[in-house]
């Protein structure tokens, strides 16, 4: 079982004693034995699968059928509307800002969540959840989320290297308020970006080139 990473944010004050029996028994389920697990899903689970060339797809499912906090599919693509934020420089930037948002509906945790985190007799329950992902190409060699304030529903923050995919997959878990911690794309140097931007003018040139000549010959051979 991987070793989840808590945040060091503090809950406001002003919390909900609802909201807050939720995010004990949260912390309670995570850190017990997966045996433990019931049927639904008391989170949004978001999949970060990291990408070549700094692209990074964001996926995050809700379970409306066995979330006590999600009632409905009305309820479930409301709460995927602005489930987390990324963090760039001093502002946050909402995820429909990045791209365009792809909604599918499903009933296949197993892709969607960590193998410790998926509810017990996953394959015999029948689940009804919804997906919500972006897609984009990072400005900068690390990313960092963080989830508004008065935010209801809590976020189980999970990456996956496409690159490396024997390597476990690290999660944390994101209250409302809370901010992850830098993750790493897979950032190309300057040095390398420029290289390809060279070769590929300079295949351009070539084919230009030979198209050209090519073209003259022709003319002259008329």
């Amino acid at each position: 079982m991987t070793k989840p990473e808590f945040p060091n944010d503090e809950l406001p004050m002003t919390q909900s004693i609802r909201s807050f029996v939720i995010r004990i028994s949260s912390f309670v389920i995570l850190a017990a034995p997966l045996c433990v697990f019931g049927h639904g899903a008391e989170f949004l689970s978001a999949k970060l699968t990291l990408l070549p060339d700094a692209e990074v797809l964001l996926e995050v499912t809700a379970d409306y059928g066995g979330n006590p906090l999600i009632a409905d599919e009305a309820i479930a693509k409301e709460a995927l509307i602005d489930p987390v934020r990324l963090r760039r420089n001093e502002s946050l930037v909402p995820l429909a800002a990045l791209s365009d948002v792809n909604i599918t509906q499903h009933d296949n945790w197993a892709e969607f969540a960590p193998a410790a985190y998926l509810p017990a007799d996953t394959e015999a329950q029948p689940h009804t959840l919804i997906t919500a992902a972006w897609r984009w190409r990072s400005e900068s060699p690390e990313i960092v989320f963080e989830m508004t304030k008065g935010k209801l529903h809590d976020v189980l923050l999970w990456t996956r290297d496409q690159t490396n995919p024997d390597a476990p997959p690290k999660w944390m878990l994101l209250l409302a308020g809370d901010r992850s911690k830098a993750i790493a794309v897979h950032w190309l140097p300057w040095w390398r970006r420029w290289q390809a931007v060279m070769a590929s003018s300079a295949l351009i040139l070539v084919l230009g080139y030979f198209v050209s000549r090519n073209f003259t010959l022709r003319q002259r051979t008329l």
